[in-house]
């Protein structure tokens, strides 16, 4: 496992962790935590592993804080992936999604944890994403499928 996956799982862990057991009100409170933890994180990075991971604000008598699986409901999360992507297009034989710049690993996961039978697998960068489908004969049902997968039709 590369460096860079060991400290996204390590954030994503900490992330889960200091939600579940403390009132977090604001990502600038959460950067804080992380940091005490010798965690470092951008508030771009933050915003983008709360919505990875289904974190959202809910309301309490304090004001909002942060839990785990608010946002992660099915529609909001698809609503907060399809607006990651810019284009989604095939050829005969695999589909490339292309995100917005740092996007395409959130959306991956996303992708992956559908387990949808008509893909193998998929490939993230920085701002693309390949999805090998399972058979190229169903190419187009399977772009389809996976457009309606992410919220775009």
């Amino acid at each position: 496992m590369t460096k860079k996956l060991e400290d996204i799982q390590k954030r994503h862990s900490s992330i889960k962790t200091i939600v579940s057991s403390q009132e977090i009100y604001n990502q600038t409170q959460l950067v804080k935590v992380l940091k005490q933890k010798g965690i470092k994180a951008t508030q771009a990075t933050l915003s983008r592993d709360l919505t990875e991971l289904g974190v959202g604000r809910v309301p309490t008598s304090n004001g909002l804080i942060y839990k785990l699986g608010a946002a992660g409901d099915e529609g909001t999360l698809k609503n907060r992936i399809a607006e990651e992507i810019i284009s989604v297009n095939g050829n005969e034989t695999m589909i490339v999604v292309r995100t917005f710049p740092g996007r395409a690993q959130g959306v991956a996961v996303f992708i992956d944890k559908k387990n949808d039978p008509e893909f193998l697998g998929t490939i993230a960068g920085d701002d693309t994403i390949l999805i090998i489908p399972r058979s190229t004969k169903k190419i187009k049902k399977t772009n389809e499928q996976l457009k309606t997968i992410l919220g775009l039709e």
